[in-house]
Formats: structure tokens, C-alpha cells, sequence
């Protein structure tokens, strides 16, 4: 939502109580954030923590030869080598891990 030109993101609930008083638990929803050409994970600093503190788990990913990720680009030789770094991430989530990209 932006009110007066800033974001602010409505919390998430953790664990509570269904209707007849049972508790009920709930698994963080986790966001993988992916740059554009030429950025970083670091252009996702002000959203990552707007997102984190509202309760979201929060990953911000470096494409190869992007952010930190030290790769020279010219060894970038393909659309496959630049998201390689992406692929290997979500291939690490245990297998019943759900993300939104």
C-alpha cells in the first residue's frame, strides 16, 4: 500500500486462533527478490526491510558478475550463466518450500 509517497506493507500473522478457539500455525511467506539488469540484491535494501519486519521471510539474490557476486561479465555468455545463481538457491530450499518470485 503507499500512503503520502512511502510503502507500507500490512503484518503477518504467525500462529493464532480459527474460529472455535483451535490453534492454528502458519509458515512465514518467503519472497526471493531478483534485480534487473545492471542492480544488485542491494536495490532491494529499503523493501527487504519493510518486508521483514512485517513478518516475511526475505531473500534478495546477485545474479552472476551482479552485487557481490564476483564473476567477471564477460564469462556471462548466456541467459542460463546469468540466473545460474538463482537456480542454485531455490535447488538449496527444502523440497516442500514454497517462495513467490
Amino acid at each position: 500500500m503507499v500512503v503520502n509517497g512511502e510503502i507500507t506493507i500490512p503484518k503477518r500473522e504467525e500462529s493464532g486462533a480459527d474460529s472455535i478457539g483451535t490453534a492454528t500455525t502458519t509458515m512465514k511467506q518467503h519472497f526471493v527478490l531478483v534485480h534487473g539488469i545492471g542492480g544488485g540484491g542491494w536495490c532491494w535494501y529499503k523493501i527487504r526491510c519493510l518486508m521483514e519486519n512485517s513478518g516475511y521471510k526475505v531473500s534478495c539474490i546477485d545474479l552472476k558478475s551482479a552485487g557481490i557476486n564476483q564473476s567477471d561479465a564477460d564469462s556471462v555468455l548466456s541467459f542460463d550463466d546469468y540466473n545460474q545463481p538463482l537456480l542454485d538457491f531455490m535447488a538449496s530450499l527444502p523440497e516442500n518450500e514454497q517462495v513467490i518470485v
